[in-house]
């Protein structure tokens, strides 16, 4: 019979068995070690190329090759609260060099002996300022990471990446997602001209600082690719440093918010009477009475003229007179249009912005009536955009692309004979109606202007209330290339402009700036009367198929060079 074992012989026991186990796991490790450093097989869940490839995304260039996201060895800004005496002077020393530095935050940990890491990436230049300040505890982390050499300039169509989580929004999320890097290693090369970016930004932010506004956002969009070659939104951020700004300037407000873009939506519902049928050029409608419709009463800010043509009522921007034609055109016609340009469901692009838009869910003859005239709808500014491309293209609807060398499929919407009808009307405001102030000498620019009251619980505000002021054209109007949307919101009325805000004194001089800079970046030269006659007048005789028609097109054409 064996003895039992004592207390201390079991103690004995255990540590040597853990021993050998612990000198046997230390010896596997070195084991390993040396097969990886003399070139043993060793068992990899990822290769290094694997890893590689999760660890570094794809560049991203504009349309020709200039970066905008890039793999880089980054210089990072830190501070050590152990070493400060001072956390107020550290913080006031450091805040002309960073403007957005979050000082209160700073101060507060320094005072705790905290180490605060400030930025993830700083340029050379700005290492060397701090250097020059000579100041206790600083630190410059080093490390892998994502940098944006333009700064804030497209920083909502690019987007950032949240370390360790990836992609966070624009096309940096469509990487991850996939819906711009399909495959390979080769720089994803977006449709955007940061030429025509930078014109685009630097004129929105001049109209913006004019008229005091809120918020402001523009598109151009190529009507024939359906590339869109710049996109920009006011405030906007720094995606090195994209928690140093407010949540609202995150905001892609032409992409994910929806607004009432008011009388911008005149031309689609003209455009969709006519390619019916239901509407002639040379006819006229009463708009000298207000209607009642719904228990509302609805007129015109201004009046003209007692009787409108269709190309009147799109001219001096008359409710009264586009919802005489929504009448005849009827809502099934009408919300099939809606369905056509992609403007009753969200625009999904490559990029992951979307929105819901927000139609009428019963059309009574109220919803109808508002709706046609741009009021009661709200949609995304390059929804927009994209529609009223198809109406000067020569009728085609194509969903917008952010990819370079990418030609979306188009659909027909409109007939030829429409289009072309519409561009002369749309000429006309310009030269003649509530647009004078889009014109560009050598370009011809067509378009409509576009004054939205913002609604509030229960309507609209009152008269002098908040506003949204938009121009929406095309360029040159005789053969339209690009489609730009400008718009403002909240703006105040100046004493240049005698107290208005509206969209003729706000959106449409931004527009007319734009054209004159951004065309010459796209190989759009001025054109002569002559070449822009040309232009309009084979509109004229292709769409001129009855002698009713003739008059009233001529006198079109009279207007189109003025």
């Amino acid at each position: 019979m064996s003895e039992p074992i004592s207390p201390e012989a079991d103690v004995t026991f255990r540590l040597k068995l853990c021993a050998v186990a612990f000198f046997g796991l230390f010896g596997l490790l070195l084991l390993r070690l040396g097969m990886v450093s003399f070139g043993g097989e060793v068992s990899l869940r990822y290769d290094q190329d694997a890893r590689a490839e999760i660890r570094a995304p794809r560049a991203i260039v504009d349309r020709v090759g200039r970066p905008l996201a890039m793999n880089t060895n980054l210089i990072g800004l830190a501070v050590d609260g152990r070493e400060v005496t001072d956390p107020e002077e550290i913080a006031a020393r450091l805040l002309p060099l960073f403007p957005d530095l979050d000082t209160a935050r700073l101060t507060s940990r320094l005072a705790r002996g905290r180490y605060v890491h400030l930025f993830n990436a700083i340029t050379d230049k700005e290492r060397q300022a701090v250097i020059a300040l000579g100041l206790p505890g600083v630190r410059f982390p080093e490390s892998q990471g994502r940098a944006y050499p333009q700064k804030s300039l497209a920083a909502h169509i690019v987007g950032y990446r949240i370390p360790g989580e990836g992609g966070a929004v624009g096309a940096e999320k469509a990487l991850d997602a996939g819906s711009l890097s399909p495959g390979g290693r080769e720089p994803v090369a977006l449709s955007i001209d940061l030429v025509a970016q930078q014109i685009l930004e630097e004129e929105l932010a001049r109209a913006l600082e004019t008229f005091s506004g809120k918020a402001a956002w523009g598109v151009l969009l190529d009507v024939h690719t359906g590339q869109v070659r710049a996109l920009a939104n006011l405030p906007t951020f720094n995606p090195n440093r994209p928690g140093a700004f407010p949540a609202a300037s995150w905001r892609n407000r032409a992409m994910s918010d929806r607004y009432e873009l008011g009388s911008a939506f005149k031309p689609l519902t003209v455009a969709a009477a006519f390619d019916a049928g239901v509407i002639a050029p040379s006819e006229t409608f009463d708009v000298a009475t207000p209607l009642e419709i719904g228990g509302w009463e609805i007129d015109d800010y201004s009046r003209k003229k007692p009787f409108m043509t269709p190309a009147e009522i799109v001219q001096y921007s008359s409710n009264i007179g586009t919802i005489r034609i929504v009448q005849r055109l009827g809502t099934a016609r009408f919300t099939q249009m809606l369905e056509a340009l992609n403007l009753s469901s969200p625009l999904f692009t490559e990029l992951p912005e979307a929105r819901d838009p927000a139609l009428s869910t019963e059309w009574r003859p109220s919803e109808l009536a508002s709706s046609s005239y741009g009021h009661g709808i709200a949609v995304s500014p390059l929804q927009l955009t994209a529609a009223f491309a198809a109406v000067v293209n020569g009728g085609v609807y194509r969903t917008p692309t952010f990819l370079n060398e990418a030609t979306v499929p188009g659909r027909r919407i409109f007939r030829p004979e429409t289009s072309k009808r519409m561009k002369l009307i749309l000429r006309r405001t310009v030269t003649d109606g509530t647009a004078r102030n889009a014109r560009a000498p050598g370009y011809y620019p067509i378009g409509k202007t576009a004054t939205a009251d913002k609604p509030v619980a229960g309507g609209y505000r009152d008269e002098g209330g908040q506003l949204i002021s938009s121009f929406i054209g095309a360029f040159p109007g005789y053969d339209p290339q690009y489609v730009l949307l400008v718009s403002v919101d909240e703006p105040k009325g100046t004493r240049e402009t005698y107290g208005f805000a509206t969209a003729g004194y706000v959106a449409a001089p931004a527009f007319s700036r734009i054209v004159e800079r951004v065309a010459p970046t796209l190989d759009i030269m001025p054109a002569s009367d002559a070449v822009a006659a040309d232009g309009f007048l084979g509109l004229r005789r292709e769409i001129a198929q009855r002698p009713a028609e003739t008059d009233a097109l001529a006198r079109l054409m009279e207007e189109a060079l003025r």
